[in-house]
């Protein structure tokens, strides 16, 4: 082993966390559900939302962003759900990882603010919201569901084999007029005050954010974040 790999290898160790994957669960068409265990995670404090790191095999610091959907401090546990899109690093790394490999990370870190119990949300994503959507299910809040997906009856089909399943309208991307009608009628029928998340593609993101400003009473708070736009890679 050269001084460069030694240097490289001492860095990772001081700045990211390493853990075992102790189980993969593929999910659906499109997901996998990865569980990790690590002591490091025993000292975590972790809140719904908040986001890790994870760097990705290979010679490059390629990092991709997951948000765990739950975090379970005593047996130094947690999982994440990744999405499998595309034939990027990410994909490829989800297709190939096994129990017994071992993952380094950063985080958790803030990201998305976790709502209170009971709390009314609309929250508003695609297939790469689906994580949080869960992580917000382990709050309490009242949260309401659209999700808009290439595929609208797999993903449909996914949210229904989640543990705890969630109850979602799901439309699909080719029709971003029918997500803004289906979005309103939601928002009608939310108590008030009310919080509105919308994550995801960074197109909907904007339109959403922008669509909300035109309404006579809209919700107390949005909270927008975009996780991927169209021809560019490793957002956050």
């Amino acid at each position: 082993m050269g001084i460069a790999t030694r240097l490289k290898d001492m860095a990772e160790a001081a700045l990211l966390t390493e853990a075992e994957i102790i189980n993969i669960n593929p999910t659906g068409d499109d997901f996998v559900r990865i569980s990790l265990r690590s002591p490091a995670l025993q000292s975590v404090r972790w809140t719904a939302g908040t986001k890790v790191q994870v760097r990705l095999p290979g010679d490059g610091w390629t990092m991709r962003t997951y948000t765990p959907l739950c975090w379970d401090a005593a047996d130094g546990r947690t999982e994440l759900l990744a999405y499998r899109h595309g034939h990027g690093p990410a994909s490829a790394w989800c297709g190939q990882v096994e129990a017994g490999d071992s993952i380094r990370f950063m985080g958790p870190r803030r990201s998305i603010d976790a709502p209170a119990a009971d709390e009314p949300v609309l929250f508003v994503g695609d297939e790469s919201s689906v994580a949080l959507a869960c992580a917000f299910a382990t709050t309490g809040a009242a949260v309401t569901h659209l999700f808009e997906a290439a595929r609208p009856a797999a993903l449909a089909g996914t949210l229904a084999e989640l543990e705890p399943a969630l109850d979602a309208d799901v439309c699909g991307t080719d029709d971003p007029a029918g997500l803004l009608d289906r979005l309103r009628t939601l928002a009608a029928a939310m108590p008030r005050p009310y919080r509105l998340v919308v994550t995801g593609d960074a197109a909907t993101v904007h339109t959403v954010r922008r669509e909300v400003r035109t309404w006579s009473t809209p919700p107390a708070k949005v909270t927008g974040k975009a996780y991927w736009a169209a021809g560019r890679t490793g957002l956050d």
